[in-house]
């Protein structure tokens, strides 16, 4: 995993790698490597060396909740949240790929999930904190604060609208504690975020 960019960004980043690959070696090492220097207490770290050897059991269980190929137990979509129904691809699918144009993102249209998807809006938060790091360490102030606060008016209009209700979901329907502590963190981090 690289430090290269400032410790938000990072915790971003070793949330978003977890969410897209669960069963990654590289995911898991960065996710324990973040909590052994951040979190030694943490535990999402207890849980997540029980798994350094073989993490296929994290990603079954994501996917058993969040991918299918039955019904969704929790959705990883702000649109489902948002609009009330399950239906993906929603408004506010297009809301936030929209938003994502703020830095000139724009979601590929051969990926698999839409714009909405948690593992994306946490690719965005990751990318836009990288992109201000880069921006302070270059002293070009103002666009550092422009970017955080890109950041920050994503988070209270879309990612932090509907964290809670995601992380409740993965929180009750968890097999495997890892995810139920994965779920615990995530949302007090976003959450401190918020504030």
């Amino acid at each position: 995993m690289t430090t290269q960019y400032g410790p938000l960004a990072m915790t971003y980043f070793v949330y978003k790698s977890m969410i897209f690959n669960p069963s990654s070696n590289e995911a898991l090492a960065g996710l324990i490597e973040h909590l052994n220097a951040n979190n030694p207490d943490s535990l999402l770290l207890k849980e997540a060396e029980k798994f350094i050897e073989d993490s296929s059991e994290l990603e079954f269980d994501f996917n058993r909740m969040c991918i299918g190929p039955y019904k969704l137990l929790v959705a990883p979509y702000e649109g489902v949240y948002r609009s009330g129904n399950h239906v993906i691809n929603t408004d506010e699918t297009v809301r936030v790929a929209e938003f994502y144009q703020h830095i000139g993102l724009v979601i590929d249209e051969k990926l698999n999930e839409p714009a909405d998807f948690i593992g994306n809006e946490l690719e965005f938060l990751y990318c836009v904190h990288a992109l201000a790091d880069e921006q302070r360490s270059a002293g070009n102030i103002q666009n550092h604060e422009e970017l955080t606060a890109i950041a920050d008016e994503f988070i209270s209009k879309h990612l932090g609208t509907w964290i809670t209700p995601f992380c409740e979901g993965i929180k009750h329907h968890a097999q495997q504690t890892f995810w139920r502590e994965f779920a615990t963190e995530l949302h007090l981090f976003i959450s401190q975020q918020i504030q």
